[in-house]
């Protein structure tokens, strides 16, 4: 009689049904490239679970209001930090303004800004007004025993009404600034705005901006 194999009942145990977990973790970790049957890719598996969830209390952990609270905290530092700027750091920082309109004339206005943090002396700023050939019409000076820091230098000395002249025809702006620095040196600009092709025209020039403790 051949031999015959016997198994009893005990012997024989069900596979254990998969979990939906379980399941779920084999799948993430399949596309992770690892296999939880690895005792070492289970644990790698195990660690990155864990740094995924402490990622998400930390966010969970993060208050709208404080978001809010801190970029409010942040402008104003940015604030303090750029009018300490402005209004602190020795600098000199002079600029030019001239408007040219012409209606039923020619009117012309300037003004002087000083926008640097330490006064200017000395002032003289002077607009001419010439024709196409470069031979002047009118013009209009004024002198100043100075400029204090974030001031400026405007009024009717420093505008011009020129009448008896065609208008849309060209003419030149010639403004010159001169003025002398807390160190005592000499600062002078000259600039030409050719002018009458438009009713309204606005030139800003930079005279000086330096940054200069001594």
């Amino acid at each position: 009689m051949d031999d015959e194999m016997i198994v009893h009942e005990d012997d024989i145990v069900a596979a254990k049904p998969m979990g939906l977990l379980e399941a779920t973790q084999r799948r993430e970790a399949a596309d992770m490239g690892l296999d939880l049957n690895d005792p070492e890719q289970a644990e790698a598996y195990r660690q990155a679970q864990e740094m995924a969830l402490f990622v998400k209390e930390r966010i969970r952990d993060i208050n709208p209001v404080r978001v809010a609270i801190a970029g409010l905290i942040l402008m104003l530092m940015v604030g303090l930090i750029a009018s300490g700027w402005y209004w602190m750091i020795p600098r000199d920082d002079v600029e030019i303004h001239t408007v040219y309109m012409q209606r039923g004339g020619h009117l012309v206005m300037a003004e002087l800004q000083n926008d640097g943090s330490r006064e200017i002396r000395d002032v003289v700023v002077e607009v001419e007004f010439l024709d196409s050939e470069g031979l002047l019409i009118q013009s209009m000076r004024v002198e100043v025993d100075s400029v204090k820091a974030h001031s400026s230098l405007a009024g009717d000395d420093l505008e011009m009404m020129v009448l008896g002249y065609t208008v849309w025809d060209e003419y030149t702006l010639r403004v010159s600034v001169r003025y002398t620095m807390f160190d005592n040196t000499q600062n002078f600009m000259e600039v030409n705005h050719v002018v009458g092709a438009y009713a309204t025209e606005i030139f800003v020039d930079q005279v000086e901006t330096t940054t200069r403790l001594f």
